[in-house]
C-alpha cells in the first residue's frame, strides 16, 4: 500500500472551485459589491498564508466558508462602517447584483434576515451543508443551527406570504 504524502492545497485550483461560494457568502454577509471583493481578496490571502494549516479537502472547504464569515464580520465591527453611510446608488448596485447573481426574490428576503439566520439558511439551501458541518464552521452548537434554521425559515415564510399573494413568484 502507498501511503500518501501530505495534503498541499492548490491555491489555483482552490480559487477555481470555490470563489463563487466565499464570494456570495461574502456579498450576502457585507450587502455590498465592493466591500464582498475585498473580503474575498482577503480570504484567499489568507489562504495562501495559512495553506500548510490546511489538511484536506473537506478542511479547505470548512477552513474557508469559516475564515469568510470571521473577515465579513471584522469588516462589519470596524470604525470605517460603524460611521459611514453608502453613498453609492443602492438601488443601481443592487439591480446589478441581480442581474449577475440571477437572484430570485427568495434570496432578496434571504439577504434581509437577520445576520445569524441569514448565514445558516444560505450555508445550508445554497451552499448545501449539513446542520453538522454548519455546527463545526460557525463554532456553534447544532441545537442552536436547527432552532435557527426553524426561526429564519419561519421569517421566511411571513416575508414571502405576501409575494405569493400578489403572485410575484
Amino acid at each position: 500500500m502507498t501511503e500518501r504524502g501530505p495534503f498541499v492545497v492548490d491555491i489555483d485550483d482552490a480559487v477555481r472551485r470555490y470563489a463563487d461560494m466565499v464570494y456570495r457568502l461574502a456579498v450576502l454577509n457585507t450587502r455590498d459589491k465592493y466591500e464582498a471583493e475585498d473580503v474575498f481578496q482577503e480570504v484567499f490571502l489568507k489562504l495562501f498564508r495559512h495553506k500548510e494549516s490546511i489538511s484536506n479537502e473537506e478542511h479547505l472547504k470548512a477552513w474557508l466558508i469559516r475564515v469568510t464569515v470571521n473577515q465579513c464580520r471584522s469588516l462589519a465591527v470596524t470604525v470605517w462602517n460603524k460611521r459611514r453611510v453608502s453613498l453609492d446608488a443602492v438601488e443601481e448596485q443592487g439591480e446589478e447584483m441581480r442581474l449577475h447573481e440571477g437572484e430570485s426574490e427568495v434570496y432578496e428576503a434571504v439577504k434581509k434576515l437577520p445576520q445569524k439566520y441569514r448565514e445558516v439558511i444560505h450555508l445550508f439551501y445554497y451552499e448545501e451543508l449539513q446542520i453538522k458541518e454548519i455546527a463545526e464552521v460557525l463554532e456553534r452548537n447544532e441545537a442552536t443551527i436547527k432552532t435557527q434554521l426553524a426561526r429564519g425559515r419561519q421569517m421566511l415564510n411571513k416575508m414571502l406570504k405576501g409575494a405569493f399573494e400578489d403572485g410575484r413568484i
